[in-house]
């Protein structure tokens, strides 16, 4: 024999890990899941009567906004960082529904789903782009078209100043020279006290 489908939405209600719930229009629950048990250690024979006050504690006050809107039948959804009995925390997102039947609110439906995990992907996806910013900050690199002069190689900045190679490559980069002559300048210059090459 199948199972009535009010059990069957029993059933799936208490599997479902966000909390589901529905509270009348005197703030007093009706309906709740098994979800509860675990966020607020109420389970659904404590939750049902409660009022919504009584449940949420100092959570109450900031919730309440979102609540006199919804027995106003205006649908919320907002987040909220959630304390549990084990002394973490979870952060939510609410949606309050309002029950609207022939035009009166007799109330509203519950769903606050778990998001900590996806906050703290953002949280490390915010971090890593930061870092990557400081990074990119410390790193100056050349690019374009650099004005340089055919004969002496003086480069000209972005002030119209004519500077020497080595001083606008350390200005506009990390880079740093240190100083000494190829063999086509040592010879050019220095030939008289080169070593004789290998066969001369």
């Amino acid at each position: 024999m199948n199972p009535a489908p009010s059990e069957i939405a029993l059933r799936v209600a208490n599997h479902i890990s966000a909390m589901v719930a529905y509270w009348n229009a005197d703030q007093r629950c009706v309906f709740s899941n098994n979800a509860y048990q675990e966020w607020f250690g109420k389970s659904p024979e404590q939750m049902k009567g409660m009022t919504m006050k009584d449940l949420l504690g100092p959570l109450y006050e900031l919730n309440l906004p979102h609540i006199l809107a919804a027995l106003k039948g205006e649908k919320q959804v907002f987040e909220r960082r959630i304390p549990l009995p084990n002394g973490g925390v979870r952060d939510s997102i609410a949606t309050y529904t309002p029950d609207v039947v022939d035009g009166v609110v007799r109330g509203f439906f519950v769903h606050v789903a778990d998001v900590t995990l996806l906050r703290e992907r953002e949280a490390a996806l915010e971090q890593a782009i930061r870092e990557r910013d400081a990074a990119l900050a410390e790193v100056q690199t050349l690019h374009g078209i650099l004005p340089i002069c055919s004969f002496c190689k003086a480069i000209r900045d972005e002030h119209g100043e004519w500077l020497p190679m080595e001083t606008y490559v350390s200005r506009h980069s990390e880079a740093r020279f240190s100083h000494g002559f190829c063999p086509t300048c040592g010879e050019k210059h220095y030939g008289e006290f080169m070593p004789p090459k290998p066969g001369a």
